[in-house]
């Protein structure tokens, strides 16, 4: 296998990976693993989701390059959201459902 075939290969991969990468710069408070956990799940997201995205609105190369990168960085921050609620969840589950059902229904909660 040629570098050049090799480069082709390769190049669908780069904008989610760069939009990952992007995403790692607001995982301040999380461990390794949880930053890990976030770059290979968000990178996975846009690989899946930013092509159906780009199709279903019609957009260019270009167009679709944006998306797979956005989608990266906004899967990292919903799966980072994911992990802090599971691990406030472990420490306290009762006060955790508690807040949940005061933030979706206007209650109160904890605040």
């Amino acid at each position: 296998m040629k570098l050049e075939d090799f480069a082709k290969e390769l190049a669908p991969y780069l904008p989610p990976a760069f939009g990952a990468f992007i995403g790692l710069r607001w995982a301040q408070n999380q461990t390794a693993i949880q930053k890990v956990t976030g770059f290979f799940g968000g990178f996975g997201l846009a690989l899946y989701m930013g092509p159906a995205i780009a199709e279903f609105f019609n957009l260019g190369p270009k167009g679709t390059i944006a998306v797979g990168v956005l989608t990266a960085v906004v899967g990292m921050d919903i799966l980072g959201g994911l992990m802090a609620a599971a691990k406030a969840f472990g420490a306290n589950p009762l006060e955790s459902f508690k807040g949940w059902i005061g933030a979706w229904f206007n209650r109160g909660g904890n605040q």
